[in-house]
């Protein structure tokens, strides 16, 4: 499946930082890229709850394109409401195939970026720079793994996390991909979830997802989005 996201950098940098890049439904990058010459529209939208906290909502536009036969570079714009707060984000990034995915061969990438924010109650401000691997391995016919590690540097927060993240993707039938995987930082409890992506038709797919945090109070997080390719 072709192009994300979500690098991972606490709640919205783990869902937003590295949105251009991810493979929605899963938040773990693959190493693969989008044909040259092709692109992929993606928006998606989020909803995080946690015990004692108001919901969270968030609404991504994502546009990310082949531009030679291993990069694609990628634009995503985020809009996160909770409560009576609002904030917003811009995320440009790419990716890069450095070692092709084969029957028996580990494809490697690299995906990196920068991002400006909007907190609520501020003015626009360059904020994050991330970069991480990803490995790809076709481990059975029908059974594909990804694992993700990289860094990201915020200036609003100012300081550095850790990002990772590990996934499978198990095609039950053609047009038809589960996926399961873990992912997070090393400032925060991690997540796990799982996703479903179907392949509706010739350049048009629909896919959800379901997650939580492993952190108390639990943050559960439900998405569902579309691409359209042309």
């Amino acid at each position: 499946m072709n192009s994300h996201k979500h690098i991972v950098v606490a709640l919205s940098a783990a869902t937003l930082a590295g949105a251009a890049q991810a493979n929605r439904p899963l938040n773990t990058d693959t190493a693969d890229t989008i044909t040259a010459h092709r692109c992929q529209f993606e928006p998606y939208t989020l909803l995080n709850r946690s015990s004692g906290s108001p919901a969270e909502h968030v609404t991504v536009l994502q546009l990310n394109c082949g531009v030679s036969d291993n990069t694609q570079l990628g634009l995503a714009v985020s809009r996160t409401s909770s409560g009576d707060e609002v904030s917003q984000q811009v995320n440009a990034g790419g990716k890069t195939n450095l070692i092709a995915i084969k029957e028996g061969q580990t494809g490697v990438a690299v995906a990196y970026g920068l991002t400006a924010a909007k907190p609520a109650g501020a003015g626009w401000s360059a904020d994050a720079a991330f970069v991480y691997l990803i490995a790809t391995r076709q481990l059975a016919s029908n059974l594909l793994g990804h694992v993700n590690l990289g860094t990201t540097h915020s200036r609003l927060d100012r300081h550095d996390s850790t990002t990772w993240a590990a996934a499978f993707e198990w095609t039950v039938t053609p047009g038809v991909v589960l996926s399961g995987e873990t992912y997070g930082d090393d400032r925060a409890r991690p997540w796990v979830g799982t996703g479903l992506w179907w392949g509706v038709r010739d350049n048009f797919s629909v896919n959800m997802s379901l997650g939580t945090q492993t952190s108390n109070p639990r943050v559960r997080q439900l998405s569902a989005s579309f691409n359209v390719e042309f």
